[in-house]
């Protein structure tokens, strides 16, 4: 051995002489305090040589002596780490529990944290029967429970006296609660899954009449030891769950399921089999608990959106032939509820291009597909008002394929439904053509359905409009407006691209105007040719009709009720069909929020003096004047009724001559002139001569 040369010493050092060395190293730390490194240093000489160890900690006075061994029975139980040491002479030999078992039972034989940690060692090599014989014998001069849990569990591993092995735990959990469940937990834990299983095998023993009849509260005692070990185990959540509806306690049922749903949620697990399994099974208490039908179909609903195949065997086994009709009762009320929403969410959107709402259209379809699944004889319609659903999602594709499948089939009902789902889908698609042909057979059909006439005419309007043919386009949305208003707003509002909705209103806008300026007069030569009938694809219009012009303005209000543009259209059409008071309701309305207002002043002016309120209309027309705006006046005239046109005429030239009679204020010459130009406009420029004659 050459001193001071680190690496000859630990070559030349023999075990005993290392042990002696490390001996003393402990010495040293337990005079400092440190009672773990201290025995970690017995402990690593005991590695080298087991006398020198045992004699020197058996030299130790008896309170260090008994310190080093409860610090060696927390490491056994794992309570504490073993730490690592540095000696820098040599190196100490690696540590573990195995090795401070042994120590441990040699300066305590029989001691109890040793003999556990041997008994788990010796589970694991799989020597069932040699634990649970050791453990039985200890048993007879020890009264623990740690010792008493792992004579259990050697037995529930030994399968054939698993039954037993449950026995000694229900035991000690009667006994111990506490203790049994932080064992467990603890040192157990790596077999909880064997110990779960042993527990619901033996439940479902003793329900078969397999097992040791007991008193029912061994079942409960037996659930209660699994909620206690393991809370969020599904499997026992299932057992427990089931337990209690079978017990008609539905309410803990559906208690059970909940917090198995929020473990499984929480841990951020796939909802898979396991999630489906479990909202079916909570659904089927909702049932039985009886006024949860929302809570129901919304499990029911979601359990069928995870795993469709698997809810659906399980929906059998849980549900009689009368109770799927209650449930389809509960199902269809539910979705019209829902679907009511949407359109609700449609009819009050802010603007016409919004899609706001769509989402509401996620429950509908989850209730559709659930329902098509328990329902085969209402599946074709049921399948139609999904189709409808996909459009109304923007869902094309799926749209799309469940449509041309249902008119593929041999059955013809829902055909001109499925015809105008398809055509939308084809115009979303920009497939024009496909488009026109399946609108174009539900027009022509004999007696086509109103709500699929409305569908294909809206349909057919957007066509012609992007073909360059608005004017068919307007008579397109009058005719469907007279089938069913509300449902052509809603059509335009849902089922048209909402890229191309602000467009379709423009142009049904300036459509509507031109309506109005071809319908001056209806009692004139013009309205005559205007007013005949003709037949349009099955049919009759009124082309230049007044009313129709003012159908189409309520349906871009309706669209949009702040739009100008269509508030001054509706008042003009009201005007043209005499309901006078209507149209100047309406354009009050429009004033206060107007950006176009000289041309909402002008047409309230007229109305004034249609109604022989003079001075009124003159107020109007001088603000209209002030706002330096006066050529709206224009659009105005080419609206308006002959008699009306003369009545302005008078009015403004009569006004024209007396302000130049009068000569009140300095720019009188101006103020009458421009009351001349309203005479001339109201009259044409081939009347301008006449008025400008001196009278």
């Amino acid at each position: 051995m050459v001193a001071g040369n680190g690496k000859l010493l630990k070559v030349a050092m023999t075990t005993r002489e290392q042990a002696v060395h490390l001996c003393k190293e402990g010495d040293g730390q337990l005079a400092m305090g440190e009672l773990s490194l201290a025995t970690t240093f017995y402990m690593s000489a005991f590695s080298c040589s087991a006398p020198v160890a045992v004699e020197k900690v058996s030299s130790l006075g008896k309170e260090s002596r008994d310190k080093v061994i409860a610090v060696l029975e927390k490491w056994c139980r794992g309570e504490a780490p073993i730490p690592r040491v540095q000696c820098s002479n040599l190196n100490p030999p690696s540590l573990n529990v195995r090795i401070a078992a042994v120590f441990l039972s040699t300066l305590s034989p029989n001691n109890m944290a040793a003999s556990l940690c041997k008994m788990e060692a010796l589970l694991k090599l799989g020597r069932y029967e040699e634990v649970a014989s050791r453990c039985r014998s200890l048993l007879d001069s020890h009264d623990g429970v740690e010792l008493a849990l792992t004579r259990a569990l050697a037995l529930v591993l030994w399968e054939m006296h698993f039954q037993n092995g449950v026995t000694d735990y229900l035991r000690a959990f009667a006994k111990h609660r506490d203790e049994t469940v932080t064992f467990v937990t603890s040192r157990q834990e790596g077999y909880l899954p064997r110990i779960i299983q042993a527990f619901l095998d033996f439940i479902s023993c003793q329900e078969n009449g397999r097992g040791n009849q007991g008193p029912e509260s061994k079942l409960s005692n037996c659930y209660d030891f699994l909620v206690a070990i393991a809370p969020e185990d599904i499997h026992v959540c299932q057992a427990h769950a089931s337990y209690f509806f079978e017990k008609h306690k539905y309410k803990e049922c559906v208690s059970v399921y909940s917090k198995a749903l929020e473990a499984l949620s929480s841990s951020g697990a796939l909802w898979d089999e396991r999630a489906a399994s479990l909202l079916m099974d909570r659904a089927a208490a909702y049932f039985s608990l009886g006024g949860r039908e929302q809570e129901m179909m919304r499990d029911l609903t979601e359990a069928f959106k995870v795993n469709s195949s698997l809810s659906k065997r399980r929906f059998v086994e849980l549900f009689s032939a009368c109770n799927t009709e209650r449930i389809e009762k509960h199902a269809r009320a539910a979705l019209d509820v829902e679907f009511a929403a949407y359109r609700e969410a449609v009819r009050t959107r802010p603007e016409v291009r919004s899609d706001a709402g769509k989402e509401l259209l996620s429950p509908v379809i989850c209730t559709l597909q659930f329902l098509v699944e328990i329902s085969p004889g209402a599946r074709r319609e049921l399948s139609v008002r999904l189709a409808d659903c996909y459009v109304l999602e923007g869902n094309i594709k799926k749209a799309l394929e469940l449509c041309n499948c249902l008119l593929g089939s041999d059955q013809e009902t829902y055909h001109n439904t499925l015809l105008a789902l398809r055509g939308f889908c084809h115009l979303h698609t920009r497939s024009f053509h496909e488009s026109l042909q399946d609108f174009q057979k539900i027009i022509e059909h004999s007696s086509p359905h109103p709500s699929s006439c409305v569908k294909a005419l809206c349909g057919r309007g957007l066509i012609r409009i992007l073909r360059g043919s608005p004017y068919l386009a307007a008579l397109d949305y009058i005719t469907a407006c007279r089938l069913r208003f509300e449902e052509t707003g809603f059509v335009v509002k849902s089922y048209v691209p909402w890229n191309q909705r602000g467009y379709l209103v423009k142009v049904l806008q300036e459509e509507g105007q031109k309506i109005l300026e071809k319908n001056k007069d209806p009692r004139g030569s013009s309205a005559s040719q205007q007013n005949k009938t003709g037949v349009s694809n099955g049919f009759l219009t009124k082309e230049g009709d007044a009313s129709g012009a003012h159908l189409l303005a309520s349906l871009l209000l309706e669209l949009d009720a702040s739009d100008e543009t269509s508030q001054i259209l509706c008042a003009d059409a009201l005007y043209q069909t005499d309901r006078v008071e209507e149209a100047h309701k309406i354009l009050l309305v429009a004033l206060s929020k107007s950006t176009q207002r000289s041309a909402i002043l002008a047409r309230l002016a007229l109305l004034q003096l249609k109604r022989s309120f003079l001075y009124d209309c003159n107020q109007l027309l001088k603000k209209m004047i002030q706002s330096g705006d006066t050529s709206c006046l224009l659009a105005v005239a080419k609206i308006l009724k002959d008699e009306d046109r003369a009545l302005l005429q008078s009015h403004c030239h009569s006004r024209a001559m007396t302000i130049l009679k009068n000569k009140q204020s300095d720019g009188y010459m101006k103020e009458a002139i421009t009351y001349l130009s309203f005479a001339i406009t109201a009259a044409g420029e081939h009347k301008c001569f006449m008025m400008l004659a001196p009278s």
